[in-house]
């Protein structure tokens, strides 16, 4: 029995989808790593942001560089190729970090809670923009991301910081674990 072209396209196309599958299985899982790190980095950050207000800044630099140095090691332990990896991961923590802070400039004086919004709402796009283009998952962290900390900050502004430490850091965390469950 041969195989007509048209069954051998058929096959080839099945391949390409178990592929594809695998390979968003194996993004998910590393996503699901650093989503979990983040998370706790953010749960600890705006607490103790919301206990030590004046501290806002040598908190928020602790927290962030202790983070980092976490998910850059995280990172260069994904595979054969972990020293491309933690730099292109280090590129992209540098663009949110220089992204916010050139936002900081330019809209100077912004209020701590403005400050706090930027690098959520913009890891909130990120995370659209992957959904969109890669993996529908990332789409739905997004929009839940984005809506619980523009909701928060528009309508719950006097309960911001614990407000955040559940909308911010609980998302990532469920989405970490939702994409582990994967």
């Amino acid at each position: 029995m041969t195989t007509t072209a048209e069954e051998a396209a058929q096959a080839l196309h099945e391949i390409a989808l178990i592929r594809h599958r695998a390979a968003g299985f194996q993004d998910y899982q590393a996503e699901s790593g650093q989503l979990l790190l983040w998370g706790l980095a953010y749960v600890v950050g705006f607490a103790l942001t919301a206990c030590f207000r004046d501290q806002l800044i040598p908190i928020w630099a602790g927290v962030v560089s202790l983070t980092t140095a976490i998910g850059t090691w995280l990172a260069s332990r994904t595979g054969a190729d972990g020293g491309r990896v933690a730099w292109r991961y280090l590129a992209v923590i540098g663009t949110i970090l220089l992204f916010c802070l050139a936002l900081n400039i330019i809209f100077w004086p912004l209020t701590p809670e403005q400050g706090a919004m930027l690098a959520p709402m913009l890891l909130a796009a990120l995370y659209i923009l992957r959904g969109i283009q890669l993996r529908p998952r990332y789409l739905v962290i997004g929009l839940l991301l984005g809506g619980l900390c523009l909701g928060g900050y528009v309508l719950l502004l006097p309960v911001f910081w614990p407000w955040m430490t559940l909308a911010c850091g609980g998302t990532l965390i469920v989405s970490g674990l939702w994409l582990r469950a994967v």
